[in-house]
């Protein structure tokens, strides 16, 4: 299965059945619970089983984070129980609280959804090394996702098949459940791959997890799987593979640089006050001329010419940026890996003709175009 199938956002107050009688046709309205107490009874079942369930901490090499080994790592969930021999293992909720930087920790990230604050609860075997993830990011990931008692609903072995997925959801393009992106967002991306002589890849560095969430932040009433009950909390065992810039009004600036705050409310996410907030906006300050005609973009990379730049790994397309670029309107956008075993570096050239620290973009006393 897919998890753009199962992941699309599903808004609803109530749903209406129909209902035959022998004598009589009615329709009768099926009105949603109550949430707060659907949240009730999920924050108990989770916490139930944080505290009668296991995972294989003894195959991960906490000692040494950049063990190998760590990279085929692959969380498993298992019951505490006298019957099969683990009575002694250490229950996920003993991992909360921990000391900042000690793993494997237990965090909890209060979501409002709805005008409720959710608990979600993360477990981080591994953070990853990689690059930070942004909700308007797209991310790929392997995973699955499953319910209390077990059953897989939906998974991926590979980071193939329709990925990445947008987290967030504008317009006609569908993002993801609340808790799943909530989720992503406090992991890092892997640090690279490497080619097995099988054929096969081993990623490099990227966090691993799991995320536990309640109905409220997933599918709650209408779930798209009959695998899935009604008010069901969803559990999500994830390996977080790489992260990709989205530009939802195709204006040149990545989405997530058009919010940076993650809170879209503020001024500084419209700019010119009109009903389109900068991401969805392809003329930021309302000047007329459009936002990308007011940035460059530009990219660094093999062109196969004599003399030309050739990053054969992240890290030195990386320390090409810190050394090279050196004007102040010129910033970092992405390192990406191509399929001959090279990286291509891009940036992004956002002037400031004034020097009023306000982007020409952004300024609607500015109009240069750039040619």
């Amino acid at each position: 299965m897919n998890l753009r199938k199962f992941l699309i956002p599903i808004l609803s107050l109530f749903f209406v059945a129909f209902s035959c009688r022998e004598d009589d046709e009615s329709f009768e309205t099926f009105t949603d619970r109550d949430r707060q107490e659907v949240y009730d009874e999920n924050e108990e079942e989770i916490l139930t089983y944080l505290e009668s369930h296991f995972f294989n901490y003894e195959d991960f090499d906490f000692a040494d984070a950049t063990n190998p080994i760590n990279n085929n790592f692959t969380v498993a969930l298992d019951t505490v129980s006298l019957d099969n021999g683990t009575q002694d293992k250490t229950p996920i909720i003993n991992y909360l609280n921990q000391a900042d930087g000690v793993y494997p920790r237990l965090d909890v990230k209060i979501v409002n959804q709805d005008e409720i604050d959710y608990n979600l609860y993360i477990l981080k075997v591994r953070e990853g090394d990689g690059d930070s993830i942004n909700k308007l990011d797209s991310a790929a990931m392997i995973y699955s996702g499953s319910v209390v008692d077990g059953t897989v609903f939906d998974s991926a072995v590979n980071v193939e098949n329709g990925q990445p997925f947008n987290l967030t959801g504008v317009g006609s393009v569908g993002g993801v459940v609340p808790g799943f992106r909530e989720g992503i967002v406090e992991f890092k991306t892997s640090t690279g791959f490497t080619n097995n002589t099988d054929g096969s890849i081993t990623f490099n560095g990227h966090g691993i997890g799991v995320v536990f969430m309640p109905s409220g932040l997933g599918y709650f009433s209408l779930p798209p799987s009959a695998a899935i009950p009604q008010y069901s909390p969803l559990f999500f065992n994830l390996k977080i593979i790489s992260r990709s810039n989205t530009d939802f009004d195709l204006d040149g600036m990545p989405s997530h640089l058009e919010h940076p705050d993650g809170d879209i409310t503020g001024a500084e996410d419209n700019v010119d006050g009109d009903l389109l907030v900068n991401f969805i906006d392809n003329d930021d300050d309302g000047d007329g001329v459009l936002t990308r005609d007011e940035v460059e973009q530009k990219v660094y990379e093999d062109d196969g010419s004599t003399g030309a730049l050739q990053f054969m790994s992240k890290a030195e397309a990386q320390t090409y940026f810190d050394t090279n670029i050196t004007s102040p309107d010129e910033i970092f956008i992405s390192i990406e890996g191509e399929l001959d075993g090279t990286f291509t570096l891009n940036t992004l050239v956002v002037p400031d003709d004034n020097n009023d620290g306000i982007p020409n973009y952004l300024d609607e006393t500015v109009t240069t175009v750039i040619e």
